[in-house]
């Protein structure tokens, strides 16, 4: 059901499906009468019908309208990557029992000669069959599929909504409306200066301002803890009075009310904590997995924090080896945000021994503070540290500091209040005030 739900909104995968999937590799007549109805409607228009159209042509066959029914109503969008998988899997099972059962009747009529040479055929045929694309184009044969392909590409990013804020007006300002799709970017601050808060202000506000799809996976502290916060402020709530469960109902109401109008998703997901070694396979798994369960792309990927992760290699790293380690999951992440198009916004831990260093507020932390954080810094879009002194801590103000961009300048570090109180990192009314009186 999948594959056909898929096909109803994927040309390329369409002009596959219908190319190399045969009646007879179908389970039951519904699917035969359904595959037959798009294969005639595919060879005369090129497309796929629509689902009235098709349910007009099924009309008369209470068995396949059922299915159809089914299809568009359970049936989830799956990638092109591990459909193309599944399908190549799935013809070479059929083929094989199809073949099997060739080669006994050949046995028992003709001899063992006969049966070697056809089970021998099937062999190199399974050997040369694959639906990925492969390593030699045939520019002329593929001609077609590829533009089918480049076509459905083309049409999903057009689709998928451009993410262009920081959700803080001076970042905002310095990045100049550029598309963050596919960057990689770190907040990078000391324990206790607020990480995790400016991680959830960007995905509450990239779910609920700009209707994107946010998946948001918790490495550090629980999942209750971000899934609390996360809904404290969604609806600029104590969250403090959320987890204690002491709101008043008719409050609870018009909050439930609010998020009805939110077009975004918001998921979170995190790990069990002990003796648990998180990869960014994990991660890249885990979006395959949301896609798969949910049919939709996710659009940012939040990782608080990058410093729990291993990168995909496997290798198993010693103390002198930790730096090494992270670079090689800062560039997974990259990897990993160019191949599923997404903004991936991590945070990290720097190490500071000099307390007294931090209270001057003539200093900011660059990528130069750890060995680890002058590592990572290469592959990384951007690197925005989060600078707190004693004294701004007790006034809820940081300095934020953009110690490395890729497009455009550092520029000065600039002041900003915060409100943890109510789960919002960027007090903008507040912040406007500190730097009018600067």
């Amino acid at each position: 059901m999948d594959v056909y739900f898929t096909c109803m909104q994927n040309e390329y995968i369409l002009a596959i499906v219908m190319e190399h999937i045969h009646k007879n590799f179908l389970p039951d007549k519904d699917f035969i009468k359904l595959h037959t109805c798009i294969y005639s409607y595919y060879k005369e228009y090129k497309q796929a019908p629509s689902y009235s159209i098709l349910k007009q042509m099924v009309a008369n066959d209470k068995g396949v309208v059922n299915l159809l029914e089914d299809i568009f109503e359970s049936a989830s969008i799956i990638s092109n990557e591990q459909l193309l998988e599944q399908l190549e899997s799935y013809i070479k099972q059929v083929k094989f029992q199809k073949i099997y059962k060739e080669v006994g009747e050949l046995y028992n009529k003709q001899g063992h000669e006969k049966a070697s040479t056809k089970l021998l055929e099937y062999c190199e045929w399974a050997q040369s069959f694959s639906l990925k694309s492969p390593e030699f184009v045939d520019v002329i044969d593929t001609f077609s599929l590829r533009f089918k392909q480049n076509r459905q590409k083309h049409n999903d990013n057009t689709r998928r909504s451009p993410i262009t804020r920081f959700y803080i007006d001076e970042l905002d300002e310095m990045n100049g409306g550029r598309e963050l799709r596919t960057q990689l970017t770190c907040f990078m601050a000391p324990t206790g200066v607020g990480k995790s808060h400016i991680a959830r202000w960007i995905g509450k506000n990239a779910c609920q301002v700009d209707g994107l799809n946010v998946l948001h996976f918790q490495l550090e502290g629980s999942k209750e803890e971000a899934v609390n916060a996360y809904s404290a402020a969604l609806v600029s709530c104590d969250s403090f009075r959320y987890e204690t469960g002491t709101i008043r109902d008719v409050d609870i109401a018009k909050f439930e009310e609010q998020l009805q109008s939110i077009a975004g998703k918001l998921y979170v997901k995190s790990y069990p904590k002990f003796n648990c070694n998180v990869s960014t396979v994990d991660i890249k798994n885990s979006i395959a997995d949301f896609r798969k369960h949910y049919g939709i792309n996710p659009d940012v990927i939040i990782i608080d924090s990058l410093d729990l992760l291993t990168d995909s290699s496997g290798r198993q790293w010693g103390e002198n080896g930790e730096r090494h380690k992270r670079i090689a999951v800062a560039n997974d992440l990259k990897d990993l945000a160019s191949d599923e198009n997404v903004w991936m916004v991590v945070t990290y831990q720097s190490t500071i021994e000099n307390r007294e260093w931090l209270n001057d507020e003539k200093n900011v932390l660059t990528e130069y503070n750890s060995s680890e954080a002058k590592g990572i810094a290469r592959p990384l879009t951007h690197l925005v540290t989060l600078n707190q002194s004693d004294r701004e801590r007790k006034e809820h103000t940081m300095r934020l500091f953009v110690a490395k961009s890729r497009f455009f300048e550092k520029g000065e570090p600039f002041r900003i209040a915060t409100d943890y109180q109510h789960e919002c990192f960027y007090d903008r009314q507040r912040s406007m005030n500190i730097n009018k009186v600067n």
